[in-house]
């Protein structure tokens, strides 16, 4: 089993839920709905000690759940990093980071790494459709 997995089922664990949202809220992340440009879906800050969530106020009902999985991946996964920093200040590439929020997202929105199990014998297309994550990411699959 990986961090990823391991971090998602201990999160499910503990706080009985996949629900992104309700993860969220049990944990103090407060999540906001900001008028964003269409090409952010969302970003984490944290203030005073208290971490935010922002979502673009467009987004649909699960690309909002992939979203604020996503982004609650960053949180757990890559605490003290500054993505915008290093990308804008320095040569290093955040795409890894990107890259394991995906995973952090698909692996949570499908309620535990166990039940990845039962996505073997499904094409991508397909397991897109049955859950609602965007097929791009849904290929997070098979890491």
């Amino acid at each position: 089993m990986n961090k990823i997995q391991k971090t998602v089922n201990e999160l499910i664990a503990e706080y009985k839920t996949a629900n992104p949202e309700d993860i969220c809220e049990n944990m103090g992340i407060i999540i906001l709905d900001w008028d964003l440009p269409k090409r952010v879906n969302g970003f984490t800050i944290r203030r005073e000690g208290i971490w935010f969530i922002v979502l673009n106020n467009c987004l649909d009902d699960n690309k909002r759940s992939f979203t604020t999985a996503h982004e609650l991946g960053h949180i757990l996964l890559h605490k003290g990093t500054n993505s915008i920093n290093l990308s804008c200040n320095t040569a290093w590439s955040v795409s890894r980071y990107e890259q394991e929020a995906d995973r952090f997202a698909v692996c949570l929105l499908l309620r535990a790494a166990e039940d990845l199990a039962a996505y073997e014998t499904l094409t991508v297309r397909e397991i897109s459709r049955l859950t609602h994550i965007p097929e791009s990411k849904a290929e997070q699959l098979f890491f």
